[in-house]
C-alpha cells in the first residue's frame, strides 16, 4: 500500500509541476498573440485566462504521465531512467487527455513535443540532483 501511495503522490506532484509549466506557456503564447496578431483574440481571451486553462491541462498531462510513468517504469526511479525514455512516456501522457476526450487532436503536434521535453527535463533534473548529493557525501576515512 505504501508503494501505491507514494505513486499516487509522485504523479500529484507531476501534475503540480506541468500544471505550473503548462500555465506560464500558454499564458506566454497568449501574451506574445496579443502582441503580434491583437485581432485573432476575441475578448475574455487574455494570458490569465489561456493559462488557467493551460494550467489544467498541464495538471492532467503531468498525472497522466506520471501514472504511465508507474505503469512502465515503475520500478526504476526517475534518475535512472533514460531521457529518452522519459521523453517517451511524457508525450504518451500528453497526448492521452486529448485522445480521450472531445479535444481537437491537431493539437498532438504541438504538444507532445512540449510534454516530451517537460518529461526530458524532470529526469535531467532528478539525474543532476543525484549527481550532486553523491558528490556532499563525506568521504569515509580509509
Amino acid at each position: 500500500m505504501r508503494a501505491f501511495l507514494r505513486k499516487c503522490r509522485g504523479a500529484l506532484g507531476f501534475g503540480v509541476m506541468w500544471g505550473v509549466a503548462w500555465a506560464a506557456i500558454f499564458a506566454a503564447i497568449a501574451f506574445a498573440v496579443g502582441i503580434f496578431d491583437p485581432d485573432s483574440i476575441d475578448p475574455g481571451e487574455g494570458p490569465l485566462r489561456v493559462g488557467a486553462i493551460g494550467g489544467i491541462f498541464g495538471f492532467v498531462s503531468g498525472i497522466a504521465f506520471g501514472a504511465t510513468l508507474a505503469l512502465a517504469d515503475g520500478r526504476k526511479s526517475l534518475s535512472k531512467l533514460s531521457v529518452g525514455r522519459a521523453a517517451l512516456w511524457g508525450a504518451i501522457g500528453t497526448a492521452l487527455f486529448p485522445l480521450l476526450t472531445a479535444v481537437d487532436n491537431s493539437m498532438l503536434i504541438i504538444l507532445c513535443p512540449i510534454g516530451a521535453a517537460l518529461a526530458a527535463g524532470s529526469v535531467a533534473i532528478a539525474k543532476r540532483a543525484e549527481l550532486r548529493a553523491a558528490e556532499e557525501l563525506p568521504q569515509l576515512p580509509r
